[in-house]
């Protein structure tokens, strides 16, 4: 097909399709979880470094990383609808020697 014909088509098919509705905007908050896990004989610990007292622990990093988001996910929606001002810790601490930094922007 010759280009004029090509541009032709595309146009004529472009134009007979119905525009998309416009997207509502929907301030969706984002917060970051910051987890120091280590590995130990095959068991991976992890614990939210910017926000106390979440913790988990699972056979894989993706499954503990599949626990402890949930965890962090809930606690900051219940205080994020309280309207409180969320307990970061800051700064957030180095992991020990023996711990990996992971970082997961969560979605409310």
């Amino acid at each position: 097909m010759s280009q004029e014909k090509l541009k032709s088509a595309s146009s004529s098919s472009a134009d007979s399709q119905t525009p998309n509705p416009p997207m509502a905007q929907v301030d969706v908050p984002a917060f970051p979880c910051i987890v120091h896990l280590e590995v130990q004989d095959g068991v991976y610990r992890g614990r939210v470094a910017n926000l106390a007292g979440i913790e988990a622990v699972a056979s894989t990093e993706r499954e503990m990383l599949g626990k402890i988001v949930p965890l962090f996910k809930s606690a900051v929606a219940e205080i994020h609808q309280r309207g409180d001002s969320i307990p970061w810790i800051t700064p957030v601490p180095e992991p020990r020697s023996t711990e990996i930094k992971r970082f997961i922007p969560v979605h409310l």
